[in-house]
């Protein structure tokens, strides 16, 4: 049986969100296949990962990202 949820095209991740006692969000990404864990300074530098990691363009309508 094969995984149609591996390789190239598939990207999993947990993303955690906290903020800090100045309101800044501080952000961690894991990877569950791999463990890997990151963390970012801030919600756009994790974002700029993500987008990265996709190769997608960019948008600028809000909410667009919604289904």
């Amino acid at each position: 049986m094969t995984n149609k949820n591996a390789g190239p095209d598939y990207l999993a991740f947990l993303i955690r969100l906290w903020r800090e006692d100045k309101g800044i969000w501080r952000c961690t990404l894991e990877n569950p296949h791999t463990g890997e864990r990151l963390a970012f300074a801030d919600v756009a530098a994790l974002l700029t990962y993500v987008q990265k990691q996709t190769d997608g363009p960019t948008s600028d309508i809000e909410g667009d990202w919604l289904l």
